[in-house]
């Protein structure tokens, strides 16, 4: 039986009680046919890649593209991971699959919540005993995402498919497939990564996005240095101890006793967490360490994570780094695979990896905790995870096989770093976050990513079989993000949004919105949704007047022009009715905002923050973006086959996918095969 996630525990109600007391697919012949090796790299975009390639420096990517077919591929609408990745493994749009953004919107209360999972439905109760809270009722966790995946159909067509790192696949849903969970997965705090940086010095920033554990370094053997500091490492919610729905603040995390021994002689410490130790040395990150937290008393129910930590600086002050805890691969507390033994054969081989969906410590560099040099050494590690994860995978292909690997190489690391030098127009003025001072040192940080993947595809290309059917892929390109687009200032001022009180400024979370005057509102990178009458639990705008509602919306935002420089901020508006098909289309936002080049929501946009400013300087280390109009930023394709024809979207690889094996494609797959 599957397990659950902590905070849906209603099915093990039974078991803590007594602790306490006492569609039909067409056939295919896959025998002695070449396989499909597909190699997604996040974020690839296709003007980079040319110019390299023309320089000289991709030469595998410039081979396979003599040998083979070499040309941009359409993204999603809009151009964001998710959705891409969802149209990729259904073949569908979002309105078939259901995945529109990163944040979707509980019409209940118009607060943001993930994509990953679907609005909340049935209302859990509990059970109070003896200082315990046991849920009942409630429903299981399940993946939002609509449809049914490639892989799916391949391996009911007796296709042997292992896919590794797909991103959107969390919650797992069952599979016949072997399928590795990526971008999605949560912490073991159910987060998307949580970081903690221990020290005894200030930190400057107001907001960070992990735990800042402030530390004394005392002399507890009295020989006059002091050597040991002590604090704690937080795991999962306390969840026998919140009420269902509950949102547990900074006390309410399971935690694990931490202590960290300094040695007086060397720039050595000893951390010990739980029941682990691991040795550390300045300037370097530790081997993971597992750390066990007990839901219940003596052990009956533990959930295990892994965790490592990196040695800023040890003496004379301590700076102690420790990643987000992830699920242990070597025992996961839930589903990170299909089946959930998958899990076991890619740790026996690979040993411990991140299993996080976003493993870059991109929060640690936005907040200033790491700098540059520090954010790459790390995202090295990640390098290394994928390379033996790439060696297992070939290892297990064989002919007639589908294997499907993702590279994240590109985009976390152009979203961090473009400041440096802008790689898709060199020359081009610097971003507003660039920092002359780091800049030289980093400004081809980008273009060595690139090689990077490079010396991968060669390495792959070498050990397959030489007929099996490459395709490299990406889900989208990228862009400068240098001016942030704050949209729900722009309604206030635009009359749409009105705030309580004749206030300026407030926020939907916290209630300051006066949704009795409000008829439009923006949640999630490029979604805007009118207060309709119906739907939204305090809509006014009815059904007969949205359509002109939303051509005027649309019209304005269309000829808005950035203050400074006179360029448009909006390339294009979409409504959702009419760029998606499918039975999830009234999920969609009723706008969807294709910013140009240069522009993008602003984070507090995108979370339900209405501020003052409308337009402003993206001073962000995030600082290329692609949430854009998917007419800027596509993605690339090439196949070591020759098209003859081009113009191709993701769905259209979904389509080949069937299509090589003889499999007519489900109902609702919009795409055509290339081949």
């Amino acid at each position: 039986m599957r397990t659950t996630l902590p905070p849906n525990l209603w099915k093990t109600t039974a078991l803590v009680c007594a602790t306490l007391f006492g569609g039909a697919l067409s056939h295919a012949e896959p025998a002695g046919k070449p396989g499909v090796f597909i190699m997604g790299v996040d974020g690839m975009d296709p003007v980079i890649l040319s110019r390299l390639v023309d320089e000289g420096k991709m030469p595998n990517f410039a081979k396979l593209a003599r040998e083979g077919s070499y040309q941009e591929l359409g993204t999603s609408n809009p151009p964001q991971s998710p959705v891409a990745w969802s149209n990729f493994v259904t073949g569908m749009n979002p309105g078939g699959h259901g995945i529109f953004d990163f944040l979707h919107r509980d019409t209940s209360n118009y607060h943001p919540i993930s994509s990953a999972t679907p609005a909340p439905g049935e209302e859990a109760s509990a059970l109070h005993l003896f200082g315990y809270v046991i849920p009942l009722g409630g429903s299981d966790p399940k993946n939002n995402r609509g449809g049914t995946p490639w892989w799916d159909v391949l391996a009911e067509n007796e296709v042997d498919v292992e896919v590794f790192r797909i991103p959107g696949n969390f919650p797992t849903p069952e599979s016949k497939a072997k399928v590795l969970d990526g971008m999605g997965t949560i912490d073991l705090r159910g987060g998307f990564g949580t970081y903690t940086f221990y020290t005894d010095t200030l930190v400057e920033k107001k907001h960070p996005k992990g735990d800042i554990e402030y530390v004394s370094v005392q002399d507890l053997d009295l020989d006059g240095i002091p050597e040991t500091a002590t604090s704690v490492l937080r795991g999962p919610p306390d969840q026998f101890h919140l009420e269902p729905g509950q949102i547990p603040s900074s006390s309410d995390y399971l935690t694990a006793r931490l202590t960290v021994h300094i040695d007086a002689d060397s720039d050595t410490a000893v951390v010990e967490v739980g029941d682990g130790r691991t040795l550390i040395e300045r300037g370097k990150w530790s081997d993971w360490v597992e750390v066990s937290f007990d839901l219940l008393p003596m052990g009956m129910m533990p959930v295990t994570g892994s965790v490592r930590f990196y040695a800023q600086q040890l003496r004379p002050k301590l700076k102690l780094y420790a990643s987000p805890v992830n699920i242990s691969p070597a025992s996961p507390f839930m589903p990170i695979t299909s089946p959930d033994e998958f899990v076991e054969e890619i740790f026996s081989s690979v040993g411990f990896f991140y299993t996080q969906g976003m493993p870059e410590e991109q929060e640690a560099l936005k907040d200033g905790v790491f700098d540059d040099g520090e954010y790459i050494e790390q995202v090295a590690l990640i390098q290394e995870d994928t390379g033996r994860m790439i060696d297992f995978a070939l290892d297990r292909f064989e002919p007639g096989d589908t294997t499907f690997v993702y590279l994240s190489d590109i985009d976390l690391q152009c979203h961090m770093l473009w400041r440096h030098g802008d790689p898709k127009h060199p020359g081009a003025p610097n971003h507003p976050a660039f920092d002359p001072a780091t800049a030289p040192a980093h400004a081809h940080d980008i273009e060595n990513f690139y090689r990077d993947v490079d010396a991968t595809l060669g390495k792959i290309r070498k050990r397959l079989p030489a007929d099996t059917l490459l395709i490299v892929m990406s889900d989208h390109g990228f862009q400068p993000y240098t001016r942030k687009f704050h949209l729900n200032a722009w309604l206030r001022d635009a009359g749409y949004l009105v705030i309580n009180d004749g206030k300026k400024t407030g926020h939907i979370l916290t209630g300051d919105v006066d949704w009795s005057k409000t008829r439009a509102y923006g949640v999630g990178f490029n979604g805007l949704y009118l207060n309709l009458a119906g739907r939204e639990s305090e809509g006014i705008v009815s059904a007969a007047e949205a359509g002109a509602l939303l051509a005027e919306i649309s019209a304005k935002l269309e000829a808005l022009k950035d203050p400074q420089g006179g360029k448009s901020v909006v390339l294009e508006m979409y409504r959702g009715s009419e760029i998606y098909s499918g039975p999830r289309t009234p999920e969609a936002p009723d706008l969807v905002v294709g910013y140009n080049e240069g522009y993008g929501c602003s984070d507090e946009s995108t979370l339900g923050e209405i501020t003052e400013e409308i337009l402003e300087d993206n001073t962000s280390r995030w600082s290329g973006n692609h949430l854009m109009s998917p007419d800027v930023v596509p993605g690339i394709l090439l196949v070591n086959r020759k098209l003859s024809s081009d113009g191709h979207d993701l769905t259209d690889v979904t389509a080949t996918l069937l299509s090589y094996y003889g499999i007519r494609p489900l109902p609702g797959m919009t795409g055509d095969s290339i081949l």
